[in-house]
């Protein structure tokens, strides 16, 4: 059985950075200010069965954010079997470092004190005031450093599971990232799918920052969906945070399955729902559109979107889009069977035999058009790859086909094979004439035959 550990503590004391370090990854964001992490992060020790969980920094700030933070945070001490209680050597000792304390000591479960920042003389001799706290077990170190992590690691190395298998922690089955601009309604679908309030939702748009990873059991499927920050335009990216945030979602794109792009569908579609939805494809991932706040939607505002969905989207006219209300949870068990079957689509095995027998019933139907005195002879096709499917396509004069014959070939392609929502990749590779570029060098025979015929023409 795995064992968790929540990092906890109060606002930028380094509970992200340590995550890092222990996970070998840079899942969580890193900022020199407080309250950049809000949602609860899980990661795996190197090697390990350990589950380690980042949370928010614990505040007294009676906004919003702070007390959905504050309960993201307890939701992890909760689910956590060893808390790290992070603390900071440079500050000391502060008010709000007690208050934690004294409600960690609620839980009985068992907690490490660990004193980050110890970088010098002055901050080894700050550590004494910490122990007024009352936790026997008591660590100091220095995250930014790396110094003293391996105490740290000797504590998490009790906690292994003997019997851990890594490769069970590897792969999921499909990996759904969501994707759209901020305040879409991206962590409302989430929690709404796996049924608990796992992610942050406020009507203050840019509340998600870091990718966040959630599992979830679809009709005995591991699906891992990942709650993105919302992202704009890049001239109206200002701050450094929302740059990383920018950064961690495109890497999101790129490791999933399937992409979802969430649109808003009280407002109209804009470029940069385009331009998230181009770049999803350009990376070759299987794309659905899902249309949300479906409820605040009358039927012919819904035509009218559905027409300016398809107006705009005339260059991924393939796509799939379901309009869901992920407040209601309408739409959203169609809306991953849609995911789902994009995703089989793009590892789907391309037999030989029937690329060809599609290739032919293409030509039959429009061969290439002639490109001055040549038309390209298409010869015969094979798979070059999947996810996303790939195509490769042999022949003659291929340079000289159409951009509109190439559409023609990717559209006939699509129907046949059923791909949906999953791009395809048309190669075309046409064999060197070996002759080219070479002088035609006549022997001597050759010459005096070609003597002659230039004077039996001449006479």
């Amino acid at each position: 059985m795995s064992s968790v550990v929540a990092i906890v503590g109060r606002p930028n004391v380094g509970k992200s950075t340590l995550f890092n370090i222990l996970t070998g990854s840079k899942s969580a964001l890193v900022a020199d200010f407080a309250g950049l992490t809000r949602d609860r992060q899980y990661g795996h020790l190197r090697n390990s069965s350990t589950v380690l969980i980042d949370t928010g920094g614990i505040s007294l700030e009676g906004n919003d954010i702070s007390i959905a933070v504050k309960r993201q945070a307890e939701n992890a001490i909760e689910e956590a079997d060893i808390l790290f209680f992070l603390v900071d050597a440079i500050d000391g000792l502060m008010p709000l470092d007690e208050d934690i304390a004294s409600s960690l000591r609620k839980t009985n479960k068992q907690i490490y004190l660990l004193i980050n920042k110890v970088d010098g003389f002055r901050q080894q001799a700050n550590l004494a005031e910490f122990e007024k706290l009352g936790f026997k077990e008591l660590i100091g170190f220095s995250a930014a450093h790396n110094q003293g992590i391996d105490d740290i690691r000797i504590v998490l190395e009790d906690l292994e599971d003997k019997d851990f298998n890594e490769d069970q922690f590897l792969e999921e089955d499909i990996k759904i990232s969501i994707i759209g601009r901020p305040n879409a309604g991206k962590s409302t679908l989430i929690n709404k799918l796996i049924g608990e309030e796992r992610v942050l939702v406020s009507s203050e748009s840019g509340t998600t920052r870091d990718s966040i990873e959630v599992p979830l059991n679809w009709n005995g499927k591991n699906i891992t969906l990942v709650d993105t920050a919302g992202m704009r335009r890049k001239r109206s990216i200002r701050e450094e945070t929302e740059k990383s945030s920018v950064s961690q979602s495109l890497e999101s794109i790129r490791r999933a399955s399937v992409v979802i792009l969430v649109l808003d569908s009280s407002e109209t579609i804009v470029d940069q729902d385009i331009h998230l939805l181009g770049l999803a494809l350009a990376l070759g991932r299987p794309a659905i559109i899902a249309a949300n706040k479906l409820d605040l939607l009358s039927k012919k505002q819904k035509e009218d979107l559905k027409e300016n969905i398809h107006r705009k989207l005339r260059f991924a006219s393939f796509l799939e889009t379901q309009f869901i209300s992920a407040k209601e949870g309408k739409g959203i068990n169609v809306l991953i069977k849609l995911a789902e079957k994009a995703y089989l689509s793009s590892i789907k095995e391309l037999q030989t035999p029937i690329l060809n027998k599609i290739l032919k019933a293409a030509l039959q139907r429009q061969p290439p058009p002639m490109s001055g005195r040549f038309r390209p002879k298409l010869r015969y096709a094979h798979a070059g790859g999947k996810n996303p499917p790939t195509i490769i396509l042999h022949g003659n004069n291929l340079k000289l086909i159409a951009d509109s014959y190439k559409k023609f070939l990717e559209n006939f392609y699509r129907t046949h094979l059923k791909l949906g929502s999953t791009p395809l990749v048309i190669k075309f590779s046409e064999k060197e004439n070996p002759f080219k570029d070479k002088p035609n060098i006549l022997t001597d025979r050759q010459k005096k035959k070609r003597m002659r015929l230039v004077k039996r023409r001449k006479k």
